[in-house]
C-alpha cells in the first residue's frame, strides 16, 4: 500500500492506493490497504445496509406509506401518484396498488442494488412502475444515512412507464 498524498496535519485523512485494484481512495487513519470496493469487510457492511434498507422499503411499500412500521419504528414518508396514474380508471388503480403492496418478484433487473426500491406491476392490462426514493427530513436532498429511520423520509411514486 503506497501513501499517495498526505492530508493537512490537523486531520487523519489521507489518499491511498488500493493493494488490489490499484485505484485511489480516501480514508481516515492508516487505511486498510484495500479500497472500500475491494475490502471484504466493507462489502459485507454495505450488503447488510442494503438488506436493512430493503426491509424498510418493503414495510413502507406494503402500507403505501401509511403508518408504516419497521421493527417498532415508524417509517416516515409519503406516497404520490403521477397524472398518468390518476388518469387510469379507479378500479384499475386499486388493482395496481394491491399489486404494489403484494409485490415479491425481485430479480437482478429490477433490484440491482438489492434495496427493493423499484418494481413493475400489471393489472387489467395496464402496467405501472413504482419507485421508492430516500430523502433527508426536509425532502430536499438524498438521505445521508438511508438506514436511519429517524433521519430518512421515503417517497413512493406510482407512475406509468411513459412517464419514466
Amino acid at each position: 500500500m503506497a501513501h499517495i498524498n498526505a492530508a493537512p496535519a490537523d486531520t487523519n485523512t489521507g489518499v491511498f492506493r488500493c493493494g488490489s485494484c490499484r485505484d485511489h481512495y480516501e480514508t481516515e487513519g492508516a487505511g486498510s490497504g484495500l479500497c472500500p470496493t475491494c475490502n471484504p469487510t466493507e462489502q459485507a457492511r454495505d450488503h447488510m445496509l442494503r438488506l436493512l434498507i430493503a426491509e424498510q422499503n418493503d414495510a413502507f411499500r406494503r402500507t403505501l406509506g401509511f403508518a408504516a412500521l419497521w421493527r417498532g419504528h415508524h417509517l416516515k414518508g409519503r406516497a404520490v401518484v403521477t397524472p398518468g396514474f390518476r388518469a387510469i380508471p379507479e378500479r384499475t388503480q386499486a388493482a395496481l396498488m394491491n399489486a404494489v403492496i403484494t409485490f415479491t418478484d425481485w430479480t437482478e433487473d429490477n433490484n440491482p442494488w438489492e434495496d427493493h426500491s423499484f418494481g413493475r406491476v400489471e393489472a387489467h392490462g395496464v402496467a405501472i412502475f413504482w419507485k421508492i426514493d430516500l430523502y433527508d427530513t426536509a425532502y430536499t436532498y438524498g438521505a445521508e444515512t438511508p438506514s436511519d429511520s429517524e433521519q430518512t423520509r421515503r417517497v413512493l411514486t406510482l407512475y406509468l412507464p411513459s412517464e419514466h
